[in-house]
């Protein structure tokens, strides 16, 4: 098993900057291409941010279907806060990347600020 150590990877203890998402998502991708068990340990880490999230684990549901993920990545320390993070953020990737086409076009209106 691949043990990830979040704290490790960003900075003050905080994961708030999308770039610093994005070594961990490499990691894990690795692992999981190998069908590698990764172990994401979040212990240490007092903040995090859906844009962090979007990159280090949002960005896996593009390459693995939901089951692949939840047997494969396994998620340790997290703070029942940064567990509705990650829950919004997966929720939200799942639905994307299952129809990205339909997606924008729902979603498009609303970032334009064509509401009707």
């Amino acid at each position: 098993m691949k043990e990830i150590k979040v704290d490790n990877l960003v900075t003050l203890h905080q994961g708030v900057i999308p770039n610093e998402g994005k070594p961990i998502y490499d990691q894990i991708k690795e692992a999981l291409n190998k069908k590698e068990e990764v172990s994401l340990d979040f212990a240490g880490i007092e903040l995090m941010t859906t844009a962090f999230l979007n990159v280090a684990i949002g960005n896996l549901y593009k390459d693995y279907s939901s089951d692949f993920i939840k047997q494969y990545l396994k998620l340790q320390n997290v703070s029942v806060e940064n567990a509705r993070r990650i829950k919004k953020v997966t929720d939200t990737a799942k639905l994307f990347y299952k129809d990205t086409a339909l997606f924008e076009k729902n979603i498009k209106p609303i970032l334009d600020g064509d509401i009707k």
